[in-house]
């Protein structure tokens, strides 16, 4: 499905997970996000893309709570808040990395206020772990690891939380060919498991894999 930026699902489609009407906030008169309306459904993988300053950020960081938005709303299943990671998981530019933690603790610190017992946690973490192809570096700390293997951390850790919403900013943007298509394989695994994703990508091989794509510019 493709759609642009203030257009709804059409008819017959999944009902959404989170439905965004007018969404706006423009940091300057050139620079920001212009009022956009979407849904999306669980299981569907949405794609954003857009130049440079279309506010693809923008509307992740809006999505996260982050920012404040100008205009417009965004509604999530059951009334959550975006605040939990349940709700709502972030793949963010910067990864946000714990530095002092391993690769596996920074997986795990997703899931500390869930509802799973111990053993589930660590089952979660390591299947996650085993999906990015991070299973070898799990015991060392981001530092001594690439910049390509600290976001596939940041994507695991949004896999193993399995939200109703994942939202990520250029999650390939590190990756090689190979990993690249890890991490579009990870996405659509937790779609698959009941995620909606958001995904913020100009990626030839991300934006073949959406259900939906949205156009800034347009």
């Amino acid at each position: 499905m493709t759609g642009t930026a203030g257009r709804l699902p059409t008819t017959g489609s999944p009902p959404a997970a989170v439905t965004v009407d007018g969404l706006t906030k423009m940091w300057a008169a050139t620079s920001g996000l212009r009022p956009v309306t979407f849904g999306v459904a669980t299981g569907e993988l949405l794609v954003v893309r857009g130049r440079s300053g279309s506010g693809k950020s923008t509307l992740l960081a809006l999505l996260a709570g982050w920012c404040t938005a100008d205009a417009g709303t965004v509604v999530f299943p059951d009334g959550r808040d975006a605040g939990q990671w349940d709700t709502v998981a972030i793949v963010p530019q910067t990864l946000a990395l714990v530095p002092e933690l391993t690769v596996r603790e920074n997986v795990a610190e997703a899931l500390h206020t869930s509802g799973w017992s111990r053993a589930e946690r660590a089952e979660r973490v390591q299947r996650a772990l085993d999906l990015l192809d991070l299973a070898d570096l799990a015991d060392r700390p981001p530092a001594d690891t690439s910049m390509g293997q600290q976001q596939r951390a940041a994507v695991a850790r949004c896999v193993a939380a399995g939200p109703a919403v994942i939202l990520a900013d250029e999650p390939t943007s590190h990756q090689d060919a190979q990993h690249a298509l890890t991490v579009i394989a990870a996405l659509q695994a937790s779609a698959a498991a009941g995620s909606a994703l958001i995904v913020a990508s100009h990626a030839v091989e991300v934006v073949a894999a959406a259900d939906q794509v949205i156009d800034l510019d347009l």
